[in-house]
């Protein structure tokens, strides 16, 4: 039951984009990574460590996605550098001193990230591939330091790809929050202006 969160997370992305957002090249290419990367989730990859092939596939399609997204910016380069800090730091911490957790640490992981890249990024592409982007390396990171404790160590499996979908629906529900907020503002702005003038 470990790979739950995931399957449904990504599930759910899948009828999103299939279904519910307007017909594009986006939609589709986003459609066919998110069932791809299903379809690799039970693979995995040896190279210097084991390496889950969903995870590769999120790390190699998000640097490509943040390159095309022109974030090579040195203001890009320290958010991703941080929120990589963030994610080794909350799991080391919690190897270290596991009693101060109340949640488990890849969510509490997931959290700091979400409202970290939500809190200096304003545009949903952006924080999606600052997100994907710090999980990834922060992973890796992480792994590296402790692979001298761990003797079969695999990168990015189940564990990090429940945590990792449900970053993502977290920042999309964000998003849609703040589209929402915006529009209600413009609403009402509108009607005030339209009561003003009758009177």
């Amino acid at each position: 039951m470990e790979q739950f969160y995931y399957y449904w997370s990504m599930w759910f992305l899948w009828i999103l984009t299939t279904f519910i957002f307007a017909k594009t090249k986006r939609r589709f290419a986003v459609s066919v990574f998110i069932l791809t990367n299903m379809i690799l989730s039970i693979h995995d990859i040896t190279l210097y460590f084991s390496l889950n092939a969903a995870y590769m596939m999120f790390f190699v399609c998000g640097s490509i996605y943040a390159g095309y997204l022109g974030m090579y910016r040195f203001r890009y380069i320290m958010v991703y550098l941080t929120l990589v800090a963030g994610y080794a730091f909350v799991y080391l911490f919690a190897l270290y001193d596991p009693v101060w957790f109340i949640i488990k640490p890849e969510w509490a992981a997931v959290i700091l990230l979400v409202l970290l890249t939500a809190s200096v990024e304003r545009d949903f592409q952006k924080q999606l591939a600052l997100f994907i982007l710090g999980m990834c390396q922060g992973e890796l990171v992480y792994s590296f330091l402790i692979q001298k404790l761990a003797m079969a160590l695999a990168v990015g499996g189940f564990q990090w790809l429940n945590a990792c979908s449900g970053g993502v629906i977290l920042l999309f529900g964000i998003a849609k929050y703040e589209q929402l907020a915006s529009q209600i503002g413009q609403k009402s702005k509108r009607s005030n202006k339209g009561a003003t003038k009758m009177s």
